[in-house]
């Protein structure tokens, strides 16, 4: 009988110890889910804002080209304004 209650207490202990380590292991497995779904959430965010970036970068490019035509536009009018003073004032003389 000694011999019986010593395998069943056994087997009870190892289902115990069997049970109790599937339990830890899930919560760490549970933990590193929500670890991975916030890495997840921080990568799709990251993505997100470097599209933005590059949609801001691409659109700051496009508005420098257009500042640089009117600058270019503009330095024309002042020399036809100046070329059409210096013909008023020959004129004039």
């Amino acid at each position: 009988m000694d011999g019986k209650k010593v395998t069943i207490v056994a087997v009870v202990a190892i289902l115990i110890g069997l049970l109790v380590g599937y339990l830890m292991w899930g919560a760490h497995v549970k933990t590193l889910r929500g670890e991975l779904d916030q890495l997840q959430a921080r990568l799709a965010e990251a993505q997100k804002a470097a599209t933005h970036e590059k949609e801001l970068s691409e659109k700051l490019t496009q508005m420098e080209a257009q500042l640089k035509q009117l600058g270019d536009d503009l330095a024309k009018e002042k020399a036809r304004r100046e070329q059409m003073q210096a013909q008023i004032s020959k004129g004039k003389k």
